[in-house]
């Protein structure tokens, strides 16, 4: 087991405006847990991995964030302190299970974070149909960046004449290993 202990947890409201109803977690220990960030960038679809600087930010839905560092865990958007306690004790479960599993893992040192939304852009079928729920083809190109959407919310895309704008999207996207927020 790669994360035993976690030494000290302290939760709190942002700092720059207490006013704000969610809450923020910073969890430190003092064993080093930057070796299986590439594996939980593979496994967890880590938004943004900084292999230089032993960073990895995971993108969670709701506006909630966790960020890896090599001593120290911070989670951003609880609800409430259980929350808090509770996505701590998620992230040290996937880090240990990851780990204990990473010979069986390809790791992952790219980031969602690199996506070029005018990339995504220029990959879709530009119909502006708004069957996906977006007034324009723009609009949906960022939130499928973010992982607000998935590429099944595009039906013109799953027509056989936009198979190749298809492919090849889903070749981009998954370069960076991309993947919707909800998905498992």
């Amino acid at each position: 087991m790669l994360l035993e202990k976690i030494d000290n947890l302290d939760i709190f409201r942002p700092k720059m405006d207490s006013t704000k109803e969610t809450l923020h977690a910073i969890a430190a220990f003092t064993v080093d847990i930057s070796p299986a960030f590439p594996y939980v960038n593979a496994e967890l679809g880590g938004w943004d991995y900084d292999q230089t600087n032993q960073v990895l930010l995971l993108k969670l839905a709701d506006g909630k964030w966790i960020t890896l560092h090599p001593q120290k865990i911070a989670i951003r958007g609880a609800r409430d302190m259980a929350e808090a306690k509770a996505l701590l004790a998620w992230i040290q479960a996937q880090i240990n299970d990851i780990y204990a599993r990473r010979e069986a893992i390809t790791p992952r040192y790219v980031s969602q974070a690199g996506l070029k939304v005018m990339e995504i852009l220029r990959l879709l079928p530009m119909t502006n149909c708004k069957a996906c729920g977006y007034a324009a083809c723009m609009a949906y190109a960022a939130a499928l960046r973010e992982g607000e959407i998935s590429l099944n919310d595009c039906p013109p895309l799953w027509e056989e004449k936009y198979r190749e704008k298809r492919d090849k999207l889903q070749t981009y996207l998954e370069s960076f290993g991309w993947r919707a927020l909800d998905a498992e």
